[in-house]
């Protein structure tokens, strides 16, 4: 007598649905691990000034508004407020939805060199965009971090900062014999990379979730390419985070030589599938 569960067409087929389902499963928790960043951000502390990049605000005696007052004239930046931001902050994840959803084959993606140039940088900015590099940029083709110090003359960007990185992963630090200016400090930059991109970030930037792979994927695609992301807005004086959660703008020059953002022009926008393809 046969076995009649030899030809049960109805079990088969479970077997092989529950075998897709575990593969399925499987690959996407490999895909999880590969997306991983080199460091995880601590747990957000909802009570700490900026946290989810809202507004900071602190109540300031006389003596520390004219703290504050000096802070903005020697940087430029409220550096007083940014010293009380923490260093791992969260920042609210207001992409758009295909940019969230969007998914990405870690391996196939180019390693990067991470190249930040700096000259007499405060110390909480400039950590803050360390520790957002590392805790943001899957951990696969973030190859290293790059710090080149432009011939600083500030104390605590001696032996204090070698010693903080000392105990990061991936951080290098170059320093200058002489003040180069920013385009030649990240030249020399590049000289020390050893990834297959080179990525170059300001010294006062935040970066988000996702920020990175889109960037690789274009110039895994074409190796020609210079890629662009969209850049939000860091408040100089409140740190509040604005994220562009619409169409991006295109930076471009008028006929007078004048920077200023454009819409996305009709032409462009028929040739694009999707809202998150690249914009020329």
């Amino acid at each position: 007598m046969s076995n009649s569960t030899n030809h049960d067409p109805l079990g088969k087929t479970l077997t092989t649905k529950r075998r897709s389902e575990r593969q399925f499963s499987n690959n996407e928790e490999k895909n999880e691990e590969l997306a991983r960043p080199v460091y995880a951000k601590p747990p957000a502390d909802r009570s700490a000034p900026g946290e989810w990049g809202k507004v900071a605000s602190l109540q300031l005696t006389a003596e520390e508004k004219k703290m504050e007052e000096d802070s903005v004239e020697k940087y430029a930046i409220n550096i007083f407020l940014s010293d009380r931001i923490s260093l791992h902050r969260h920042i609210e994840d207001n992409r758009m939805s295909e940019c969230k959803h969007k998914t990405f084959n870690y391996r196939s993606l180019p390693t990067t060199s991470v190249v930040i140039a700096f000259y007499n940088e405060a110390w909480s900015t400039l950590l803050r965009t360390i520790h957002s590099v590392l805790e943001t940029s899957p951990a696969v083709p973030l190859k290293e971090i790059i710090l080149v110090d432009d011939y600083s003359d500030k104390v605590y960007l001696k032996s204090q900062l070698e010693v903080y990185i000392s105990d990061l992963e991936r951080v290098r630090l170059i320093r200058t014999n002489k003040r180069e200016g920013l385009v030649r400090a990240r030249l020399i930059g590049a000289t020390y990379a050893t990834g297959d991109v080179l990525t170059f970030l300001d010294c006062h930037c935040e970066c988000i979730t996702g920020w990175l792979e889109p960037l690789l994927e274009r110039i895994g695609e074409n190796e020609t390419a210079i890629v662009c992301p969209v850049i939000d807005t860091i408040d100089w004086n409140t740190f509040e985070f604005y994220m562009q959660t619409g169409e991006p703008m295109i930076g471009g020059f008028d006929w007078r030589l004048t920077f200023q953002w454009h819409a996305v022009p009709e032409s462009e926008r028929r040739r694009r599938k999707s809202r998150i393809e690249p914009i020329r």
